[in-house]
């Protein structure tokens, strides 16, 4: 299974990066593909809303998202959550949502 990791990055982003990588390797020995989204081009000199889109984008193409904890007080993974609650009522209702803990 492909599973994006959204991971609160804003003020954190070397702690994040550590955090998000080690989901990767816990999901990769599971035997999932994981989409860090530290690994996702945004262009050239990417503002905040570029790695959003592409983030969102990339979360789209996958069959789950993994919230990792405190997803709720970050922005960015907020409005991924939106997307995705609305994505799975309407149009696959077999992707999957997942959270730490």
């Amino acid at each position: 299974m492909k599973i994006y990791i959204s991971i609160p990055i804003t003020g954190q982003c070397e702690k994040a990066r550590e955090k998000a990588d080690l989901i990767k390797a816990l999901l990769s020995k599971q035997g999932h593909e994981p989409v860090n989204p530290f690994e996702i081009h945004a262009g050239k000199n990417p503002q905040y809303e570029d790695h959003l889109c592409y983030g969102l984008l990339a979360m789209l193409s996958c069959d789950a998202v993994f919230f990792c904890d405190g997803w709720e007080q970050s922005l960015g993974c907020n409005i991924e959550h939106d997307v995705v609650m609305r994505y799975k009522a309407y149009e696959r209702k077999n992707f999957k949502v997942m959270y730490e803990n």
